[in-house]
Formats: C-alpha cells, structure tokens, sequence
C-alpha cells in the first residue's frame, strides 16, 4: 500500500515574496507542481509533502537560486509551526519545547521527524526524512534546518551559538553561504542531519504564552495526532531509521520500542498488508538511493549507517533491488544531473 505523506502549508510561508523578490511567478511554480492557491488559503491546509518538496527545487533551479531553502528559512518564525509552535512557545523550558516538538511533529508534517538527544554536555537536534522517494529534497532539508535555527533563537535568544551541523548531503551552495546563515561549522556527507549545541541552554526558560492558553493548545494537538497516531508503518519506519547503524534492526527491538510484543505488532502490519521485512528494506533501499545520489558518502560508511553487516551484503541487496550496484547507480545519478 503506498503511503501518502502531507505537510502543513503553512511551511511555505513567504514563498511568495521570496518568489516576487527574485523576479518569478509564484502562480507557475504552483502549478507545475501539482498546487494551487487554494491549497494556500489556510495554513493549516495540508498538502502533498513531494508537491513540497518539488517546489522548492524546481524555484531554486528557474530562478538560479540556489541557496532558495535558506533564503525562504530566513523569512519564517515559530509561526511556521501553527499550533506546535505555540504550544513550544508555552513550554516552562526549551528542553520541553523542543521535547513537544518532537512530540507533534507529525501535526506539522507527515514525511519527517525530529529527535532531541543528550550527550553529556551536548544536545543533539537530529533529523529524520521518513518520506525518501525523491531524492534531490536537498533545498527542503535545508530550510527545515534554517527554520530549526530560528527557533533555537526565538526560544534562546538571538545570542545562540551553535557548535556544528551536519548535513548528509553535499553542498549546494559556497560554504560561505553556509557559514554566513548558520554562523557555526556546517559539514557535510554525515551519517545524518543534525545541529549540536551546548546542553546548558535547554534549561533556559521560555513560557511566552500562559498555561492556560498551553491546556487549550495540547487538547488540540492531541485531537489532530488521534486523526493519524495509529500510522503503524510511519512509526515502524522511523523507528527503523532512528536505530539505523547503532544496532542490526530486527522486529524484536522495533516491537520493544513501540510497547508491544513482536506477534502484536506482525498483526498490526498484516492487517495493513505490509511486513516488517518489506518495511525494513524499503527504508534501507531509499536512505541509500538519497545518499548516493544527494552525497558522496564511502559506500563502505554508508553500509555501516545502513545496518548491514558488511559492504557484500548490502552492494547484493541493492542489486537486487535496483539492477545496479551502488556504485553504478551513483555514477548514473551523477551523470543525469549534469
């Protein structure tokens, strides 16, 4: 059964004026991407998370943008987030505003999630697209990660320093560029997408809406996530993405992490005719298709963040997928896009 991922249209706040300011037509680049101005007369609207992410790519290109998703990031707030940012904004902490944030991302949108870890004195936002099937939604990753920083400052203060971020992807515009926006080191062709900070400043206060306003927020949330909560294959396959590389993912420890044994969770996804091997495959196939096409990762690393057990076995279960190795495929990848 193919899934269909939606995303809140309120996320394109200001691509209009973005549009206008580089000299082009925002109606056109609805329209070749399957939207409309309808689609646009509420944010809270949702829309399809490819035509999303189409969009973007397709303004950077014609309109020979190619710092587009940043550029739009610098143009949106915690307003972008609709009733997830309000409720962040009612946290007493940013630690809980970003753990709420975690919480409804889905709300927002249906194809990522984001996770907030502590290591010691460091924080990590990570990133994770559940939604892989195109794999040039590198202008989207970016703006995603330009709005995070936003955030982080709305919560912080403007005087947040960020330690490092780190793309999987490879750069699409001068690293001046990204130094420039970000303010930090940004690198790239990483295992995963995430920004690190100092974990000091998760337990600085935040509580810019009273908790009243807070009660009437997460009542809301909490009836907008019901609508879709028991998306078994999207928990499955985040959960899958998020264990990627730190240990060989099996349904056991899957099942474990969702509260339920093993033979509960088989039903669950037969019932929605899928398997937890189909599942696992699948993500492991389109993480590897975006990294080879979206970077240059070693292909002996990417087998590591992958799960398999060494280069053999995933460069055999590639080509059976895909008809090539995945070398060959990254090389064909290349080629197209000159």
């Amino acid at each position: 059964m193919k899934q269909h991922y939606l995303i809140r249209s309120g996320s394109l706040s200001g691509f209009d004026a973005l549009v206008s300011e580089l000299g082009g037509d925002s109606e056109d680049l609805l329209s070749r991407c399957g939207l409309s101005r309808d689609d646009f007369s509420n944010p809270d609207n949702l829309i399809a998370f490819a035509g999303m992410i189409n969009l973007l790519e397709l303004a950077a290109e014609q309109l020979d943008c190619k710092d587009f998703g940043l550029r739009l990031a610098a143009k949106q707030g915690v307003e972008v987030l609709g009733p997830v940012g309000m409720l962040m904004q009612s946290s007493l902490t940013v630690r809980e505003a970003l753990a709420n944030a975690q919480r409804y991302m889905a709300v927002h949108s249906h194809g990522e999630y984001w996770m907030v870890r502590e290591i010691n004195q460091t924080a990590l936002i990570e990133r994770y697209q559940v939604f892989q099937d195109i794999s040039h939604a590198k202008q989207y990753k970016e703006l995603s990660f330009g709005v995070c920083l936003r955030l982080i400052k709305a919560l912080i203060g403007s005087q947040t320093k960020v330690q490092r971020l780190e793309f999987a992807h490879a750069p699409i515009s001068d690293h001046g560029v990204y130094r420039k926006y970000f303010e930090c080191q940004v690198v790239f062709n990483q295992e995963n997408d995430r920004l690190i900070l100092d974990s000091a400043y998760l337990s600085q206060d935040v509580q810019l809406i009273s908790q009243e306003d807070k009660h009437l927020i997460e009542v809301y949330l909490k009836s907008l996530i019901d609508q879709f909560g028991d998306d078994i294959e999207r928990k499955v396959k985040t959960l899958i993405l998020q264990t990627m590389g730190i240990r060989e993912s099996n349904i056991e420890d899957i099942a474990l992490l969702l509260n339920m044994n093993k033979r509960t969770l088989q039903r669950r996804l037969k019932d929605r005719g899928l398997t937890f091997k189909q599942l696992l495959k699948e993500v492991r196939i389109s993480t590897a298709c975006w990294h080879l096409e979206s970077s240059n990762i070693d292909i002996t690393l990417l087998s590591e963040v992958l799960g398999f057990a060494d280069v053999s076995a995933f460069s055999k279960s590639f080509r059976n997928t895909m008809n090539s190795s995945p070398l060959q495929w990254r090389k064909a990848s290349n080629e197209k896009a000159k």
